[in-house]
């Protein structure tokens, strides 16, 4: 089995060369020491985020008539 998955894994090149991740910014060492998000703002945040799953949680589709509709064809 060692021998088989030796001889496999050689033909996955593309898994050796992983693309580097994303930078979202030059300045990283700038954005760790900045001041943390304030707790209000997640509260706010997190609030939002709780009404909106209960907004869309009670959306009902109330279909009165054949979602399909039969056409005929001449």
């Amino acid at each position: 089995h060692s021998t088989r998955l030796a001889m496999l894994s050689s033909n996955l090149t593309h898994w050796k060369k992983l693309p580097l991740l994303p930078s979202l910014t030059n300045q990283p060492h700038q954005v760790l020491a900045s001041d943390p998000v304030p707790f209000a703002d997640l509260q706010q945040v997190s609030r939002i985020a709780a009404y909106a799953f209960s907004a869309l949680s009670q959306i009902r589709v109330d279909a009165k008539e054949e979602l399909v509709v039969q056409f005929g064809i001449p």
